[in-house]
């Protein structure tokens, strides 16, 4: 009895499973089968049109356009219906077509070979996104110190004190509103961190050997910033194939949230002989400090660059270069000697009596290197006709008759 039951459940399972085998293969067949009836539909609306057969060619297309058509071979089909409705004199159904190939392939565009009429009727649509977004931004920046007044401990007027430029980063994302197929107005927002570092002797090196001592002291502290940014620019593209290069200019505002100096003291001392060769070098690597006290937090810039994109399928990657110019001072003077008691005051405190510094008053100019990820949102659309421009209201002279 149980052997018999197994043996009949075994015999229902093996049928299920060869019927649902057959009905898999049945569907695949009939879908390849229909996708081969689309392909031949479609060569069969191309013969039809070489022969003038005009008013056939929507009925056999249109149920592949539902379903059965690759995206090449939709694209074509709308081509062809866009075409044929133009010549049987319907303009309202050859828009609707164009219209629907547009958005299957929104960087579809007449050439050398496309008939004359679709190239008239592609003028009445315009495709260019009307908002690019750049969901990912990444780069490198440097930083360049410009000194608007020399402060110090030592004698300004013959310091041996220099900056060198340090390599930060930045990561962020933009959005563009692309004003037409040219110029866009474009904003980005950036976390970025920027690096530079100072170096000065304190007492002239030939002084002190003229009179047979060692060098006097250095000191080098590397300086780092982290905060925001907030460009807004105008940008010209110009399309030359899948590149699309491009220039801009604009304005820039920043705020700095963690400003620190991390300095390295060099005592230089010497044997009573007063011998190069026997002075005896003693580091003081200090800890990094916090300066926000003594830098401006609000910072404004101005800003030019130039690039290029290039198109991927619908994507593009773009990759620019920008120099932006500082217009204020970094430097918070109100704060510079606010020493205090504890906090910010005693690290300010301790750079300036332990180490001996004063920061200057400085701008501050950065170099951007920038790759970036971009992805438009496309809306193709009918270009309204409009008559006169934005302000033409304004001087339209009004009738007698109104109010």
């Amino acid at each position: 009895m149980g052997t018999n039951r197994q043996f009949f459940c075994k015999e229902l399972i093996t049928r299920r499973v060869l019927r649902c085998t057959f009905l898999c293969i049945f569907l695949f067949a009939g879908r390849n089968g229909w996708a081969q009836d689309c392909t031949g539909n479609l060569d069969q609306a191309k013969a039809w049109f070489q022969d003038g057969m005009l008013y056939d060619i929507p009925v056999i297309l249109e149920e592949c356009l539902t379903g059965g058509f690759t995206k090449e071979q939709r694209v074509e089909a709308y081509e062809l219906l866009s075409l044929t409705y133009l010549y049987i004199d319907e303009p309202d159904k050859a828009d609707e077509s164009y219209l629907n190939l547009l958005k299957f392939d929104p960087e579809w565009a007449p050439d050398t070979t496309t008939e004359v009429e679709i190239d008239f009727l592609s003028k009445k649509f315009k495709t260019t996104p009307i908002f690019t977004i750049y969901p990912v931004s990444i780069g490198v920046n440097l930083s360049f110190v410009k000194v608007i007044h020399a402060n110090g401990t030592d004698n300004t007027d013959d310091s041996r004190q220099n900056y060198k430029t340090l390599a930060g980063g930045q990561i962020g994302a933009g959005v563009d509103w692309n004003i037409s197929d040219q110029f866009s107005l474009a904003g980005e927002f950036w976390f970025t961190i920027k690096d530079y570092r100072f170096n000065n002797n304190y007492f002239p090196v030939d002084s002190f050997k003229a009179f047979g001592f060692p060098t006097g002291d250095s000191i080098s502290i590397a300086y780092n910033y982290v905060g925001v940014e907030l460009p807004v620019f105008l940008r010209y593209t110009y399309k030359i194939y899948n590149w699309y290069p491009f220039v801009y200019g604009g304005y820039s505002i920043s705020y700095i949230f963690s400003a620190t100096a991390k300095p390295s003291y060099f005592d230089n001392s010497g044997t009573d002989d007063g011998v190069d060769d026997d002075r005896v070098v003693n580091p003081d690597i200090g800890r990094p400090m916090d300066i926000d006290r003594i830098r401006t937090a609000f910072n404004q810039s101005l800003l030019m660059g130039a690039g290029v994109k290039y198109r991927m399928g619908y994507k593009f990657i773009s990759f620019d270069v920008r120099y932006s110019w500082g217009l204020n001072n970094m430097l918070n003077t109100k704060n510079q000697f606010d020493f205090g008691d504890g906090g910010e005051q005693h690290d300010i405190r301790e750079l300036t009596f332990r180490y001996g510094q004063v920061d200057d008053d400085f701008r501050l100019n950065n170099l951007y290197f920038n790759l970036r990820f971009v992805s438009p949102i496309y809306k193709p659309r009918r270009i309204e006709k409009t008559k006169g421009g934005i302000f033409s209201n304004f001087f339209k002279k009004k009738d007698k008759t109104e109010i």
